[in-house]
């Protein structure tokens, strides 16, 4: 990958906090999140070091009871997820309470990235991961892309159903 990706922007690039603040209060409103809760959720956690309650939206893949966040691996956030910790989602206008934790190891990220990939097809387009002609991703891109995520995988907590 270069340093500018197929949409213009630089890897590094980062939203600007009025278009998260934007995002998080879209999520929040009733009949509104309607708009983009299909592929933004909101996550709450504590800060691992400040104790800072921290709301940030992101892009997420659910599959039953287990949410999967892709992130950049230079953005500091999933540093709070090195070790299991508690996080309340919310999604489709319902918080539910979950264990969130950072997967880095890049052979454990390769099936999980194809996997997510081959199912939304956005997110090939997002991390410039080729398809081949049966619309499965391509293996060598999906190895250039892996040290460069973090996977933060959600368990939610069907105990506690919707917060």
């Amino acid at each position: 990958m270069e340093n500018k990706q197929a949409n213009g922007r630089p890897w590094t690039w980062t939203p600007p906090p009025a278009m998260n603040w934007m995002m998080a209060t879209t999520l929040r409103l009733p009949l509104l999140h309607r708009l983009v809760s299909k592929m933004l959720l909101l996550i709450s956690f504590t800060g691992k070091k400040s104790g800072k309650h921290y709301i940030t939206p992101v892009g997420y893949h659910r599959d039953g009871n287990t949410i999967t966040i892709l992130t950049k691996r230079f953005r500091q956030w999933w540093h709070n997820f090195e070790e299991s910790a508690p996080v309340v989602l919310r999604i489709e206008g319902r918080n539910y309470a979950g264990q969130a934790a950072a997967l880095t190891n890049i052979e454990t990220l390769i099936p999980i990235i194809a996997h997510i990939v081959e199912a939304h097809r956005r997110e090939a387009e997002i991390y410039e991961i080729k398809l081949l002609d049966n619309g499965k991703p391509d293996l060598d891109s999906v190895r250039e892309l892996a040290p460069k995520v973090v996977i933060i995988q959600v368990t939610l907590n069907p105990e506690q159903g919707t917060l």
